[in-house]
């Protein structure tokens, strides 16, 4: 499970996640370079956000990591990671999303599609099941098919349904993947 939060609900969702027995198995620090500035000139100018990865395995720690693949890997435009290095917990990928990925809309938390892919990297399975319980506007279904896996997602307004399902449904023809969308 992947969780985005940002310094508003941070603390809250990982204390929820050790209630429910959910074990945290990193936090990351997603460092964006272009990050929007603070206008009301009262407050830092937030510069990250964290994500956390949790799994429900329990004792067992049953969770997958693609340690090879993710040690291997040179991320374009990440100046912290270098190939055949680890990963560290700190990531440095723009904020900026391309013109395929704004073509047909925005959604006010759209991540670019780069972080989701390296999210699929670390941890995903080919031919497995991905399940976005809010898919917006589908970066994370995107990652996944394109990784090779079942993507479920769900979706409660309509405007973001349809984006998602146009920018999905163009990858969905690109790697011939199994789609379930819900509205």
């Amino acid at each position: 499970i992947w969780i985005h939060a940002t310094y508003h609900n941070a603390g809250f969702v990982n204390v929820a996640c050790q209630l429910l027995g959910l074990e945290i198995i990193n936090e990351v620090a997603w460092y964006k370079r272009n990050a929007f500035p603070n206008l009301s000139q009262r407050r830092l100018t937030a510069s990250h956000e964290t994500i956390l990865w949790v799994h429900t395995g329990g004792e067992k720690r049953k969770y997958n990591f693609n340690y090879d693949d993710v040690k291997k890997a040179k991320f374009a435009g990440d100046n912290m990671k270098e190939a055949d290095k680890q990963l560290r917990t700190v990531w440095d990928i723009p904020n900026n999303k391309n013109k395929d990925e704004l073509r047909f809309g925005t959604h006010p938390t759209q991540k670019p599609l780069r972080v989701s892919e390296r999210l699929m990297l670390i941890s995903g399975i080919k031919g497995g099941k991905l399940l976005v319980p809010f898919a917006g506007s589908g970066t994370e279904m995107i990652a996944g098919i394109k990784y090779g896996m079942h993507a479920v997602g769900f979706e409660i307004s309509e405007e973001y349904f349809e984006l998602a399902k146009e920018r999905i449904l163009i990858e969905e023809n690109n790697f011939k993947s199994q789609l379930i969308l819900e509205c």
